[in-house]
């Protein structure tokens, strides 16, 4: 776990709860862009860039998301990575069981495990090439 990125995730939430309430992500990809959005410039002036999220997904009714996020600059050198494990349904989804057959807008309910799962995301992000931090 990243503090700093944890950090992030508590100083900046209430962005991160007015991206969910204005709509419902599409795919845990939009989860990942919106927790990118908020991470701060580490101590050279990067950080990850929403622009350059990579998605490997080998599963294919359920399986593992890998999601991998080059730094903003020319020619990043450093990368961050998350899976994201997911289902076939709504009961072994956690996305798809948050959504349900809701239409929008979101409910609080729904903003507030949106962000549960952005947390777990912001937890499991690691830098590539070393240690957790």
């Amino acid at each position: 776990m990243i503090q700093e990125f944890v950090n992030a995730f508590t100083d900046r939430k209430s962005d991160l709860e007015a991206i969910f309430a204005n709509g419902h992500p599409n795919a845990y990809e939009d989860v990942v862009k919106a927790v990118i959005s908020i991470m701060p410039e580490d101590e050279h002036g990067e950080q990850p860039d929403v622009e350059r999220i990579h998605e490997i997904d080998d599963g294919d009714y359920q399986g593992t998301l890998v999601y991998v996020i080059g730094a903003t600059g020319y020619q990043p050198f450093d990368y961050w990575y998350v899976r994201v494990y997911y289902g076939s349904c709504s009961g072994c989804d956690t996305l798809e069981s948050i959504r349900g057959y809701e239409d929008y807008p979101p409910s609080g309910e729904q903003v507030k495990d949106y962000m549960t799962l952005a947390l777990h995301i912001v937890q499991g992000l690691k830098k590539m090439g070393g240690d957790a931090a």
